[in-house]
Order: C-alpha cells, then structure tokens, then sequence
C-alpha cells in the first residue's frame, strides 16, 4: 500500500460534539469492515463439494462486491473532483483515493472469478485462492477506509454545503442494495452504540420502516446472520462514531 500521506490539517471529527455529516458514511465503512473481515472465512468454512452451500455463499460475496464497487463509483462521482477544486492543497490525499479505489476495483474483479470458479465444484484449493484473494481485499480496504476517513472525510464535511449531502445521501437511497435489506439495517444499527439506535432510526428511517424493522426486520436480520453463519455483533460496548 502506498505510505501515509501527510495529514491534510483538517480538525479530527473528534475535536467538535457536532455529528459531521460524513457520520452515516463512515456507518456504511463500518458493514464493509465487517462483511469483508468475515468473508475468507466463510469460504474456508464450506466443506469440499458442497456445491449447494457454496452457491449460497457465492451470491452473498458477488452482492458485497457489487455493493463495494457501487459505493466507490458513487464516491469517485460526487466528492473527488468537488474536494480538489475546492480545497487544493489536499490534491495528493484526492489522488491517493482515486489510485485506492482502482486498486480494490481490480482485487473484487479477481475475487469474482475466483469466486465462480470455487461456486462450481467447491474444490478445496479453489477456495483457498478465493479466501487468500478476500484476505487482499480485506487489508486493502482496512487501509483505503482507514485513509479516507481521516484525511478526506473532514475535508468533505467543511467543502460540501448541506444541500450537497442530502442529494449525496438521496442519490445513495436510489441504488438498489445487493445484499438483503434488514441485514444491511441489522448490520447498521449493530455498528451503532446501543443508546444511539433509536435515535438514528427516527432520522434516517421513515416511520413505516422504522415499524417494519421492530416487527420482521430484527428477526430477519438474525435469520440472515444464521444463514450465513455469523455471530450477532456485541449489544454492549460498540465505539462511538470517530
């Protein structure tokens, strides 16, 4: 990976009680972190020649991957060209993002095929082609997710106006998500401290939603966490948003 650059001289998010409007962001960060970090394993979990739960696991990896690639394309089309026009002086960290973005672009491609051509047969060494390729992504992400929000996220939160962010997070609401909705909320609200879910709920949630969750969508969630065979994330203890 490329070394650090110098810090862009941005305050921290820390430094303000204010929630920076990058928050919901870095939420988004937070469930790729995970899915990613759990990823090899749940290859290196199938048995050889289950071909049955290989294809379900297969079709998760493809819609994480898809996700990503949307969720960097979307980045790459609102916040790069804004924040080097507007702040200048942090043209390198710009670049940084863009070189970082194609980087894990070409890893997810190479996942990708591995990951059809493990789906076939279930074939142990395919598998640990596939595990060791989603362990590469799994670093490199770490460290991009790592970058950008400390060096870009503060610079994005005083450059973008709030009319910017409501038709960034509006965009965002428009693209159809590939992985099952009440696990994206689960995943979400479980990133979250346990006395800060009901309030990003009544923001961000519209109140049919929000009712929806409380009566299918947690047990739907759980269902999706059984499914794949991931632990549930701690109730208690979960670190505030940076």
């Amino acid at each position: 990976m490329t070394d650090r650059l110098p810090s862009t001289g941005a305050p921290a998010a820390t430094d303000s009680p204010a929630r920076c409007r990058s928050d919901d962001v870095v939420l988004i960060h937070r469930v790729f972190r995970r899915l990613f970090g759990e990823a090899p394993a749940l290859v290196r979990d199938v048995a050889p020649g289950d071909v049955k739960r290989a294809a379900f696991v297969a079709r998760h990896l493809h819609g994480l991957s898809r996700m990503l690639h949307a969720h960097h394309r979307a980045e790459d089309d609102l916040f790069w060209d804004r924040m080097a026009e507007r702040a200048p002086a942090c043209g390198l960290h710009v670049s940084l993002m863009r070189s970082q973005h194609a980087t894990v672009s070409e890893q997810l491609d190479a996942v990708d095929a591995l990951v059809d051509a493990w789906a076939a047969e279930a074939d142990v060494l395919d598998a640990e082609r596939l595990a060791v390729a989603l362990d590469e992504v799994d670093r490199t992400l770490a460290q991009h997710l790592a970058d950008e929000e400390r060096d870009a996220f503060p610079v994005l939160d005083d450059v973008l106006s709030q009319a910017e962010w409501d038709e960034i997070q509006a965009e965002a609401g428009r693209e159809k998500p590939d992985l099952p909705l009440f696990l994206l909320l689960g995943l979400i609200l479980d990133s979250l401290p346990e006395g800060e879910r009901d309030a990003w709920m009544a923001r961000e949630l519209p109140g049919p939603m929000r009712l929806a969750y409380r009566l299918l969508g947690r047990r739907g969630y759980e269902r999706e966490l059984r499914r794949l065979r991931l632990a549930g994330a701690p109730r208690e203890g979960t670190a505030p948003l940076n």
